[in-house]
């Protein structure tokens, strides 16, 4: 019998990690590579500036471990190099996502003569060293990338500035900051004057690191850097990749050093780099060749089943049989929960490619490797239980992952000391906690449906797994889970809660929760220069509304009216600030996300679950799901464009307002309310403390 590996290959590209240095230049790396959607961004994001002028323009891509931010600047290497067999491969791959897109990479070449010769490119991987060493050893990769080495003053006028400046590097010393922050401006001012240049630092968050525990750096550097390729400046582009964001990096310093870097993050575009689970599960579909025209056949014809049961289900996100069949090996439950897996546990698309080309023995090539495959019957494939070995087995969980998680940890721990469990059991008890660590809300969760479809004759174990007390069945949320259960009866202290919560009006139980948060009048703002902050809350009709203090640190006030009448504003009185009131089409939605808020939240202060941490942490669970849906419904009820909006514009005459779109009716409020404001170009005094 035919092994699955002979019909079944994992492409060459996914068996390593992109590295910059090692990698730039060369084709190989985009053997299978997938432009996403933020990857688009990003490239849409320089081209525009490209094409809008001489200048160019800096972003900070912020993205969490492995989410594949090297590769993006490999292929931003490649797109803006020189016209060679490398840049054609990325505007192929390009193009495939969006045609627009690498025709706008090729006029931006057109506009800056650079179809044979490209962008001066310097790639770097930071380290824990002044950021000017950082910057000068990518200045140094973009000239010797153009000249082969660094030319003769002639030809390159910085010469001698980049010779005296690498010079420093040679110190063992590395506490010093390096060349002057006018050398470094220079260097590149030069290179920028001939060609566009584009710099890209990865890892930079370990430039931050050393600077947060004490390193001699001065931040202006780059932002000098940053503000000669803006505006009327030279085509200087600059990215920058890192885990968190600038100020993330800096928790812990002094106060003056994060306002310092406070003001040149605020020079940089932030970009966050995250694909979403639908977009990670095309990653995955690119991992697999399929050889036999056959076996691509049955797949297809499986993926169609599995995709009629899961949409009856009503899993729907990602579930087209196209897509499930482009990730076989894996079983169509493994592509749908593998995405957060890796997100929430792993390092995201590192963890995710270990997982399906590493050598680990639970891995999928692995998985490949050992099956056969029979020219009838079901297809093999990655299983639920298979998953769950190789990120307890193998030790794919993230420590911090495994610290901020208690409930991977009971989970883990119970199923390591259960004994005499049969191996179908162990198998369905091992999907029953891989579902269990993903499902925190939605329809991919241990119900007895999704249980039939990730192993066959599941209902025959489900039973003796109960009455052994392996697991127990949640009725709330329709699904099987793995930790104990608790003898407080839940379910009836929630419905004497719910009857409680019945005698309250939707405004007291609303006033019970916590004050929305303030909004910003953006388009007011950006147009004057000034922020505008209007603070919100909750009013009834009848309610007496008292103007808002003078000396308020909010600009405004916006009343969300949640009873059947609205309530009256007050007349504006000589520099009264504006009352804005938003009433909704509906609040039925509001009022029952509002009361099982209530409901839950009075059941976890009731004296009988104080001392039971199963119910309390149950409720817990519940408690994060009500108030996520609440927020949902929140944002929906009163939506910009589908309330009323009105103001007291003169004594007692009311305005309605545009509605628009986002702050649009804040802006309108803003304009009437402030028409004689300066406008004060200062970003430390234009502001209310």
């Amino acid at each position: 019998m035919a092994g699955l590996a002979d019909y079944v290959s994992v492409r060459p590209r996914f068996a390593r990690s992109a590295n910059l240095e090692r990698d730039s230049g060369r084709p190989e790396p985009f053997d299978g590579y997938i432009v996403t959607t933020r990857a688009l961004d990003v490239i849409e994001r320089m081209t525009g500036a490209a094409l809008s002028g001489r200048s160019g323009g800096a972003w900070s891509l912020t993205g969490p471990y492995g989410s594949g931010k090297s590769s993006l600047a490999l292929l931003l290497d490649a797109a803006f190099g020189p016209g060679k067999r490398v840049r054609n491969v990325a505007l192929r791959l390009i193009a495939e996502a969006s045609p627009e897109a690498a025709e706008a990479v090729r006029k931006a070449h057109g506009r800056h003569g650079t179809r044979r010769t490209g962008f001066h490119r310097g790639l770097v991987t930071a380290n824990r060293e002044p950021i000017t060493h950082t910057l000068l050893r990518a200045l140094h990769a973009a000239v010797v990338r153009t000249y082969g080495g660094i030319p003769p003053a002639r030809d390159f006028p910085a010469s001698r500035l980049l010779k005296e400046a690498l010079r420093t590097l040679e110190t063992p010393d590395l506490s010093r900051s390096g060349p002057a922050a006018s050398v470094i401006v220079e260097v590149a001012r030069c290179l920028a004057e001939r060609a566009p240049l584009l710099l890209v630092v990865d890892e930079f968050g370990k430039t931050l690191e050393a600077i947060r525990d004490g390193g001699d750096a001065d931040p202006y550097v780059l932002q000098q850097l940053a503000e000669a390729g803006q505006g009327a400046g030279l085509p200087i582009f600059i990215v920058t990749l890192q885990h968190l964001s600038f100020d993330d990096y800096l928790v812990g310093a002094e106060a003056s050093k994060r306002r310092e870097w406070a003001k040149v993050q605020g020079r940089f575009e932030d970009v966050a780099y995250v694909e979403s689970a639908r977009q990670t599960r095309a990653l995955i579909g690119s991992v697999f060749a399929i050889q036999d025209d056959g076996l691509r056949e049955r797949i297809r014809r499986r993926a169609r089943t599995y995709n009629g049961s899961l949409r009856k289900l009503g899993i729907a996100d990602g579930t087209d049989a196209e897509a499930l069949a482009s990730c076989y090996p894996l079983h169509p439950l493994v592509a749908l929960v593998l995405p957060e897996l890796c997100s929430r546990y792993g390092q995201h698309e590192r963890t995710l490619f270990s997982f399906l080309a590493g050598a680990d023995p639970a891995s999928a090539a692995s998985f490949l490797a050992a099956r056969s495959l029979s020219a009838r019957g079901a297809l093999p494939s990655v299983s639920l239980d298979l998953v769950y070995d190789y990120f307890v087995g193998g030790g794919a969980m993230s420590s911090l992952a495994l610290a901020q998680s208690s409930r991977w940890t009971e989970i883990a721990t119970r199923l390591r000391d259960i004994h005499g469990l049969s191996r179908p059991q162990t198998r369905l008890a091992k999907s029953i906690a891989l579902l269990n660590l993903v499902s925190t809300s939605g329809t991919i969760r241990a119900s007895r449906e999704v249980l039939s479809l990730a192993m066959p004759k599941a209902e025959d174990h489900l039973a003796e797994l109960e009455t052994r007390g392996v697991i127990t069945y949640r009725t709330f949320a329709d699904e099987y889970r793995i930790w104990q259960g608790t003898d407080i009866d839940i379910r009836r202290l929630l419905d004497r809660a719910h009857e409680r919560m019945q005698q309250n009006s939707l405004f007291e139980i609303l006033s019970g929760m916590d004050a929305p948060p303030p909004v910003v009048a953006a388009r007011h703002s950006a147009e004057n220069d000034v922020l505008r902050v209007f603070s919100r809350r909750y009013a009834e009709g009848g309610e007496s509304i008292e103007p808002l203090d003078p000396f308020s640190p909010y600009d405004g006030e916006v009343l969300l009216a949640v009873g059947s009448e609205a309530p009256s504003l007050p007349a504006p009185g000589p520099g009264a600030k504006p009352v804005i009131a938003a009433r909704p089409k509906s609040v039925e939605e509001l009022d029952r996300a509002a009361r099982e808020v209530a409901a839950v939240a009075a059941v976890l202060e009731d004296p009988a679950v104080a001392g039971d941490p199963v119910a309390r942490g149950e409720l817990g669970e519940r408690l994060a799901q009500a108030r996520a849906e609440f927020d949902r419904v929140f944002s929906v009820a009163f939506r910009t464009d589908v309330c009323r909006w009105t103001m007291c514009a003169k004594e007692s005459e009311e305005q309605e307002l545009a509605s628009g779109r986002g702050s649009a009716p804040l802006s309108e409020a803003a304009d009437l309310a402030y028409p004689s404001t300066p406008v004060v170009r200062n970003e430390m005094l234009n502001r209310t403390e």
